[in-house]
């Protein structure tokens, strides 16, 4: 059983290593969580609380993308694509609309219910940039909008981490006792 004593050092001891290492994911997770939040916050009257980026570049790609699409644009694995869609399916903001030319695919095509929603979304945006940028200086926030570009490339030409859990068919037992006898 860990004591008071011990959790508090062990925190203290964390924090420093965070600190020291200058890790720099512990600290933009945390700017992203708050942002998030208070955009969601001033969203939530309008129903929709979450995915505004896939949703305002669906709104600019209306009827030409399909999920496959979206996950590379958004550079995210089908499962949370597949989410993010039915997300905005169920909110009536998108539909998915078989393809003419290959009837395994489906079109996303946005709604006039999302079209509608595109300028408090925008607004939403620039009241929560200005909430949290108001400390800000012109010139800080741009060096800040140069120092995200210049991640963001970085990011956009790595490729994609091994660590990815991919979906793999598992052998069954008795084909792998098989293998173990040969």
């Amino acid at each position: 059983m860990i004591n008071t004593v011990t959790f508090v050092t062990v925190s203290i001891v964390i924090k420093l290593l965070v600190e020291q290492l200058k890790i720099y994911g512990f600290e933009m997770s945390r700017i992203s969580e708050v942002y998030l939040s208070t955009l969601s916050s001033i969203m939530k009257p309008h129903g929709l609380e979450r995915y505004f980026r896939p949703l305002v570049y669906l709104c600019e790609h209306s009827g030409e993308l399909t999920q496959k699409d979206l996950a590379e644009v958004l550079r995210r694995d089908k499962v949370h694509t597949m989410r993010i869609v039915d997300y905005l399916c169920d909110k009536e903001l998108l539909v998915r609309k078989q393809d003419c030319n290959d009837r395994r695919c489906q079109i996303l095509e946005v709604t006039d219910k999302a079209r509608q929603l595109l300028p408090k979304i925008n607004l939403a945006v620039e009241q929560t940039n200005d909430l949290l940028f108001h400390d800000f200086s012109n010139e800080e926030k741009e060096i800040f909008q140069q120092c995200m570009n210049k991640l963001f490339v970085t990011i956009s030409h790595m490729p994609e981490p091994e660590f990815i859990v991919k979906a793999f068919k598992r052998k069954n037992k008795s084909a792998d006792e098989k293998n173990d006898k040969k």
